[in-house]
């Protein structure tokens, strides 16, 4: 039984050998103390296992089998709040001394004693059992206030950590939101800002980008071959976090067999990904019940909203660039269905000059030059570096022989032929950037670093870092492209040709580039190599 301020012990046990006196003291004080005798030690352990507490225990030394100080020494150990006195007809010395240390006694009172020394030590004894209980009950009220304390403040952390996570990876997400440069890259920090904000990386994410009802699974990656149509059934969360633009949770409706199979385990939250024409997406996280503060699902949702504007964004754009490059690849192909030293040439000079803008984009010196978008720009217009070969004569561009000084001189004006072209398109379309790439490196894709090279005869620094990039690629697959006139040159040998231009032909740290990569480039040269 636990005891409370209100219901403290009163009972007083007295332990003795004799009958007789325990039903003396019994009688005697049955009026002033609610009293309980037992015969000998191991009858009052018994006794106080079944009716304890007991405020003050009055115990005999001369007792069979165990004797007071012993019996008290259990007391001790067993209830070490109650009030422990000997009565005791032995006024021996060592006796008070041994039952003071080893029975921890608070009185040793001698037989006989008078009854008003008996009542005022009983009465003593009872204030100092309530006491210690009144400070046992405060220190065990003081120690649960703490731990109720100790509970909500850990609980108020937990939260105002959530919230903290919450806002801080709201913010980081759309601070990072605009250095993404594709929907794959969108979709990735989705899934990785959804899965910190939730600890949860059960998450599948299904995606319509033509916004016409039909949706494919793009994340996890081997659900990706799966898709679905808008469900009919009115009933389904699919169909209401669809068509009603409503968050689903746990709770709110039962999720059918087809709701169950857009989630990668137990469904937890459904989130619609809304753009400015609909619903584009689905998030679905499941798993186990989790405990988010409303701000965590707020910024779950608002992600969410986030991410539907930035891939709306991005598949325009895509879509756009796509056409683009349609157009460009198109354009380029004029000049390649008339020159037959070109066949997956534009495919092999996009992926040279990726490696080259990776490698440089790394170094100090030109890292604040080679951009993303200075990458981009490259991979993309390098197929329109030769469309000035439209204007060159049959005769010429397709002269299986040398060329003479005269016909050479015809062939070189196709640098300023594709550069013009493409400047007047760049004067009516200042902001397409890729253009003016497209631009530079017509110009001067034939431009030697040494300052020998056409049309401009520009040297160093002076020629754009494109065209430096484009002229070594370009040089570089036509030594290891197979025609109808010749065989590929042996890889050593294209390598040393490329080693020797360094500082002549070639911009020395774009031949750096290019021997620090070189095994890629020997890799793609073979990969896609002409079929002649």
């Amino acid at each position: 039984m636990i005891e409370t301020s209100t219901e403290i012990s009163q009972k007083i046990l007295f332990v003795d050998d004799e009958a007789l006196l325990l039903e003396g003291l019994k009688r005697q004080f049955r009026r002033e103390f609610d009293i309980e005798v037992a015969q000998g030690g191991e009858a009052a352990l018994a006794l106080m296992a079944e009716s304890a507490p007991f405020a003050v225990v009055v115990s005999d030394y001369n007792m069979p089998v165990m004797d007071g100080i012993a019996f008290l020494n259990q007391i001790y150990n067993l209830y070490p709040q109650t009030v422990l006195m000997m009565l005791t007809g032995r006024a021996e010395l060592n006796i008070a001394v041994n039952a003071l240390h080893d029975a921890h006694i608070s009185r040793f009172l001698n037989k006989p004693c008078p009854k008003e020394v008996l009542v005022e030590t009983l009465n003593d004894g009872l204030e100092q059992y309530r006491l210690r209980m009144s400070e046992h009950i405060l220190q065990a009220q003081l120690q649960q206030t703490n731990q109720q304390l100790n509970a909500l403040n850990n609980h108020l952390e937990e939260l105002v950590a959530q919230k903290t996570l919450a806002l801080r990876l709201q913010y980081q997400y759309v601070a990072n939101m605009t250095q993404l440069r594709s929907s794959r890259e969108i979709i990735d920090a989705l899934i990785d800002s959804v899965a910190q904000l939730t600890q949860l990386d059960a998450i599948s994410l299904w995606l319509s980008p033509q916004q016409d009802g039909k949706f494919s699974c793009h994340y996890p990656r081997h659900l990706e071959a799966n898709t679905f149509s808008v469900p009919e059934d009115v009933e389904a969360i699919t169909y209401k976090t669809i068509k009603l633009r409503q968050v689903w949770r746990r709770g709110d409706t039962k999720p059918n067999a087809f709701d169950q199979s857009l989630f990668a385990g137990q469904p937890l939250f459904s989130v619609p990904l809304v753009g400015n024409n609909g619903v584009l997406g689905l998030l679905n996280l499941a798993g186990e019940d989790i405990n988010l503060v409303d701000q965590a699902q707020e910024a779950m949702i608002g992600i969410a909203d986030v991410t539907a504007t930035a891939l709306q964004s991005h598949w325009h754009r895509e879509a756009f660039e796509e056409a683009q490059d349609a157009i460009i690849t198109a354009l380029a192909k004029l000049s390649e269905y008339r020159d037959p030293e070109t066949g997956a040439h534009l495919l092999r000079l996009k992926k040279y000059c990726g490696i080259v803008c990776g490698f440089l984009a790394e170094t100090e010196k030109y890292r604040s030059q080679i951009s993303p978008m200075f990458t981009e720009d490259l991979v993309r217009s390098s197929p329109l570096h030769d469309i000035g070969k439209v204007g060159i004569p049959d005769a010429i561009l397709k002269k299986p022989g040398k060329l003479s000084p005269e016909e050479f001189e015809i062939m070189k004006t196709h640098a300023q032929i594709g550069g013009d072209t493409l400047r007047a398109v760049y004067e009516q379309y200042p902001s397409q950037s890729f253009i003016k790439c497209g631009m530079d490196i017509a110009y001067c894709h034939h431009e030697k670093w040494n300052g020998q090279g056409y049309p401009k005869g520009l040297a160093g620094d002076a020629i754009p870092l494109s065209a430096r990039i484009l002229a070594l690629v370009d040089v570089y697959d036509a030594l290891t492209s197979r025609r109808v006139y010749k065989a590929p040159f042996p890889r050593e040998k294209a390598t040393g040709i490329i080693t020797e231009g360094s500082g002549n032909h070639f911009d020395p740290d774009i031949v750096t580039a290019f021997l620090a990569n070189e095994d890629a480039f020997y890799e793609i040269a073979e990969q896609f190599a002409d079929l002649v």
